[in-house]
């Protein structure tokens, strides 16, 4: 039985939610579920078209982590964090051209961390709804990060702060 979105909204707070914007590799799909098993992210968003439910190297690359996560596979990106805005939700889309750095931000209460594909990044209409732009302050010379260890990186940082507060 598929996890609701709504319902899990209604009875929790300080909610941190990933969501996953054109990201389609099963094996990064599979390493961002099992890192955000890891480290106590809250729910993962993913389109249900992108979401590779019966592929082996996703479930391979999550190593069981699958089972200890809310998957909200949603029909639009955009309308559900739209609607999540409308909730208290703050959106931070991550983008290696931001000005802020993501250890800047003192993430306070309900926030989802907006990732973008492999090679093109968020789409342009759904970095509209960003709230921030943050970046994973990184070496120059270096382009970006896979997105599997981007996202290890910030859960992490996530829940290193959540742990000493």
């Amino acid at each position: 039985e598929k996890p609701i979105l709504k319902d899990c909204i209604k009875t929790n707070k300080n909610l941190t939610f990933v969501c996953l914007d054109g990201v389609t590799d099963p094996r990064n799909i599979g390493s961002v579920i099992r890192s955000a098993s890891s480290f106590n992210i809250d729910g993962i968003i993913i389109k249900e078209r992108h979401f590779p439910s019966d592929s082996k190297l996703m479930y391979k690359a999550a190593s069981g982590a699958i089972e200890y996560i809310n998957i909200f596979e949603v029909s639009n990106i955009n309308s559900t964090l739209k609607n999540l805005k409308d909730k208290n939700f703050w959106v931070y889309g991550f983008d290696g051209n931001a000005n802020k750095k993501f250890t800047d931000i003192d993430w306070k209460g309900n926030k989802i961390l907006l990732f973008g594909s492999e090679g093109f990044g968020m789409h342009q209409h759904t970095s509209k709804y960003a709230d921030f732009l943050v970046k994973i302050d990184i070496n120059k010379k270096i382009e970006s990060l896979n997105i599997s260890n981007s996202a290890a990186i910030v859960f992490h940082h996530l829940s290193y702060i959540k742990n000493k507060s």
